[in-house]
């Protein structure tokens, strides 16, 4: 393939790719418009300071923290975010293979797709636990129990 078969066969960012973007981008905002006309989604009680709910929860996408912050403040709350951070900045300086970027579960990427795999598992396991199996006092408890207290 010489390089006039090479250019041809590019699609250029603007206007092109920004279009179809546009337009699926319109697409889902009018489907989760209808969706929203559709199913109710109610909000809590009015708060009460007076009354605090037993265990107070974070909402699901910190509910992964605050099972870190259960363990120990320090690392789960400040230590481990902050590094997540920060190897998220320093991926495009440390990861400069050029090779099988775009391609989805590309075989010259394996470490790369492990890594970032065994990531969102482990949050997702932490964000279930959080969810479905802490009860009043942040104590854990089976999801078929009662969450009285004895």
């Amino acid at each position: 393939m010489d390089k006039e078969e090479k250019t041809e066969a590019r699609v250029h960012t603007w206007p092109h790719l920004m279009a179809r973007e546009f337009i699926v981008a319109l697409a889902l905002t009018v489907f989760l418009m209808g969706i929203s006309l559709v199913f109710n989604a109610p909000l809590e009680e009015h708060a009460n300071p007076e009354i605090t709910p037993n265990p107070a929860k974070a909402p699901w996408y910190f509910l992964g923290v605050q099972e870190l912050v259960s363990y120990d403040a320090f690392l789960g709350g400040v230590l481990i975010p902050t590094l997540i951070v920060l190897a998220l900045f320093a991926t495009p300086y440390i990861d400069k293979n050029p090779r099988g970027v775009g391609i989805w579960f590309s075989r010259e990427r394996k470490l790369a797709i492990l890594l970032f795999a065994l990531l969102v598992i482990i949050w997702t396991i932490l964000i279930i636990i959080g969810v479905y199996f802490r009860g009043p006092e942040w104590r854990w408890f089976w999801p078929w129990e009662s969450w009285e207290i004895t």
